[in-house]
């Protein structure tokens, strides 16, 4: 799931139950279309300038998730923030009641596209990421980050070249070898 914005650099996660509600939701309202087979998986982050809500449909069995995503401009009003994210949830909702109606005809956007909504502009996109694959290759490389508010690593990685000399030299006395690092070295390797 990546920002419309380049310049959004940092983020926080939707709270679980509003995912989850936002996912009973669909659930309730797709159910015909969606039968047994199909999960909805909802995620959301709150950016600076903008909202972002995703929406994926995964059919179980397959790797290739349908995931519905839409934008919008957020201008840092918390009292107008719920609302902003219901408006997601119906204009993600208008989404997918084409793409069941429509299935075979309907064309997606793989690339942000504005459309009027409600007397607003939206954007939507839709991808095939698998977001549960993405997790865990996080996981594995050591880049998972279970923080409240997440950072793309560029401004890590910025932070570390501005390092002086001095505080390099003080980092470099405390690593240690993590691969190694418990005694089940074996366990660690798998």
């Amino acid at each position: 799931m990546n920002p419309r914005y380049k310049s959004n650099k940092k983020w926080t996660e939707f709270p679980v139950d509003l995912t989850s509600g936002i996912s009973d939701i669909f659930k309730q309202n797709f159910k015909t279309q969606l039968g047994i087979k199909t999960e909805v998986h909802v995620s959301g982050r709150f950016y600076e300038k903008e909202i972002l809500v995703q929406v994926g449909l995964h059919k179980k069995g397959e790797l290739r998730y349908n995931n519905f995503e839409v934008s919008l401009d957020h201008k840092n009003e918390p009292d107008k923030v719920i609302e902003q994210v219901y408006l997601a949830v119906d204009a993600v909702a208008s989404l997918l009641l084409d793409y069941f109606e429509n299935e075979d005809e309907i064309q997606l956007p793989y690339t942000w596209m504005e459309y009027p909504f409600n007397d607003q502009k939206v954007w939507l996109q839709f991808s095939t990421e698998n977001p549960e694959l993405k997790d865990a290759a996080d996981r594995l490389l050591g880049e998972a980050d279970d923080s409240l508010l997440k950072e793309i690593d560029e401004e890590e990685s910025a932070d570390i070249l501005d390092a002086t000399e001095e505080e390099f030299d003080e980092f470099s006395k405390n690593l240690e070898p993590q691969m190694f690092k418990s005694k089940n070295k074996k366990e660690d390797m798998h």
